[in-house]
């Protein structure tokens, strides 16, 4: 969900920012001074957002209404001279009109620094103002927004030069992404941001008129200030309605619970537990999710439709082990905490968790394992390191190698499938690249701890049975990270390591041949695949 901090970096998101731009547009509606325009953005013939935005000279402002997920952005920009942005101030707002606010926040660009303020609407009290790195001169930055991508155009243009160098602050992660704008002629662009290329309409004036987005087959219309798309409100998707109970007929229950750490955060979640067998007590997982606020079945509401931690509860508890998954701070039922927490932080969540179900009826003390997907991979050995009694480890698409070489790996993916650029062009991206990582990466927080913290230490001291799951056509957790992973455990002395490959398999544990995050929604099926859930029921009823 776009907000201005939360949980975790884009680098092991499941979905990567759904940016673009459009085709030709209408000019926009001027008057007293104020320029009205609406962006609408498409895939085909489905509208994905709309925004209506005004512009002044030293202010923007701007309503962007999402289907996926289903929430209304308001957004202000205070803009100095060369298109500088000195503040914003955005809201972030659900129901049917778009009008029950969550969350308000403000963000002050000082220098190369940017103070964060956020509150919740409901009157909770605000967490502490955050100080992060920002890079002098960034552009915020919120997914599906045109005011955002204008202004990006228009900081380009300020600089002078047929290519600029732009940062970004992403809104949906906080983090700095460097667009690199590439003027094409007098009245077009591209737009280099991760990996992706925008191609751009553009006037004299620094508007953005329109433009495409390829490989995504997105496109970004400019309309008039007056036009009846302003009025669009998106469906509610079906996922809003999706239930957590059992299934009819299924050997197990499923019942709604409370988690409460010692830090005082509530988590909110389901457990399934096996029709009970006279006198025994079952064994039981505690799953534990990837990067980015996701719900308790893993979902995400970018990828309607995927929801690999209720396929994986549905398959064990019919195996006679009992499943406990969770929402995600600030997801659903659970509290948001604060936004500067750390892995390390929801290792502390898992530890809660697993002393939880170890104190449930019904559930055998000494047979509790994890299971972790993505960052939830990273996290799982923190805990099994520390904590014996952990019966055994599932680790599925898990990092081996520091964030920063996670995202190198990333980049030179993307960046070098860019056909668009030179050799030498696609060398100085990765270049500026890696320089924005160790920027970003010097202020404290939870991108600071991703990006420095090293898994293998931690996968060394694990002594229970580990089972390595790995896509073979995962491209934001490469295949290679699996088999250090083992390696590093074998050879610290853990004997019981087994690791399996699948071909054909992504990140998010789907049959995809090429595994590019950026054609993740056209997949044919969001089903986790059936190989792989068996051999992982099959290693757990062994194991546990």
């Amino acid at each position: 969900m776009p907000a201005l901090i939360h949980r975790g970096s884009p680098t092991l998101r499941h979905t990567l920012p759904a940016l673009l731009l459009t085709l030709a547009a209408p000019a926009a509606i001027r008057a007293q001074g104020v320029e009205r325009a609406v962006f609408l953005t498409r895939q085909g013939t489905d509208t994905l957002a709309v925004e209506t935005t005004a512009r002044e000279a030293h202010r923007a402002e701007g309503s962007l209404w999402m289907r996926m997920p289903r929430v209304r952005i308001g957004q202000v920009l205070t803009i100095g001279d060369s298109a500088l942005v000195s503040r914003l101030s955005s809201s972030l707002a659900l129901g049917a009109r778009g009008d029950s606010a969550v969350r308000r926040a403000d963000l002050t660009f000082v220098g190369d620094s940017a103070i964060a303020h956020v509150e919740s609407a409901a009157g909770a009290s605000s967490v502490p103002d955050v100080r992060m790195k920002a890079t002098a001169g960034a552009v915020p930055l919120t997914n599906l927004s045109g005011l955002s991508l204008e202004q990006i155009l228009r900081r380009a243009r300020a600089l002078g030069r047929d290519t600029a160098f732009v940062p970004t602050l992403l809104m949906n992660g906080a983090q700095i992404f460097i667009a690199a704008v590439v003027r094409v002629g007098a009245d077009s662009a591209t737009i280099t941001v991760a990996g992706t290329t925008f191609r751009a309409r553009t006037d004299p004036d620094g508007r953005l008129l329109g433009g495409i987005v390829p490989a995504q087959n997105l496109v970004f219309e400019r309309l008039p200030g007056d036009s009846r798309a302003a009025g669009w409100t998106p469906p509610i998707p079906v996922a809003a309605t999706a239930s957590y109970a059992a299934p009819a007929g299924a050997p197990y229950t499923a019942e709604e619970v409370v988690v409460r750490t010692p830090a005082g955060i509530k988590l909110a979640g389901t457990l399934t537990m096996p029709s009970p067998r006279m006198g025994t007590r079952a064994p039981a997982v505690v799953m534990i999710t990837g990067t980015g606020p996701q719900d308790r079945d893993e979902g995400t509401p970018a990828m309607e439709g995927w929801r690999p931690f209720r396929e994986i509860a549905d398959t064990l508890s019919r195996r006679g082990i009992a499943v406990l998954r969770l929402d995600d701070r600030g997801v659903g039922g659970s509290d948001a905490g604060l936004p500067t927490a750390t892995a390390a932080d929801y290792a502390d969540d898992v530890r809660a968790a697993v002393a939880w179900l170890r104190a449930r009826a019904g559930v055998d003390p000494a047979r509790v394992g994890l299971v972790g997907h993505s960052e939830g991979g990273l996290v799982a050995p923190m805990v099994a390191s520390t904590d014996p009694r952990v019966r055994a480890l599932v680790l599925l698409a898990a990092p081996a190698s520091s964030g920063r070489e996670i995202v190198r790996a990333q980049n030179t993916y993307f960046i070098g499938r860019d056909s668009t650029r030179s050799a030498a062009e696609r060398d100085s991206l990765l270049t500026e690249a890696a320089r924005q990582v160790d920027s970003i990466a010097a202020a404290p927080g939870p991108y600071h701890f991703f990006i420095r913290y090293e898994p293998l230490p931690a996968a060394r001291r694990v002594r229970q049975p580990t089972l390595i799951l790995q896509g073979e056509t995962d491209r934001q957790v490469p295949a290679a990270q699996a088999r250090l992973l083992a390696d590093a455990m074998r050879r610290a002395g853990n004997s019981r390591v087994t690791l399996r490959t699948f071909p054909r398999m992504n990140h998010l544990l789907l049959e995809d041949p090429s595994g590019n995050p950026l054609t993740y929604h056209t997949l044919p099926s969001f089903r986790v695949r059936k190989d792989l859930l068996g051999t992982l029921a099959d290693w757990l009823a062994r194991t546990l």
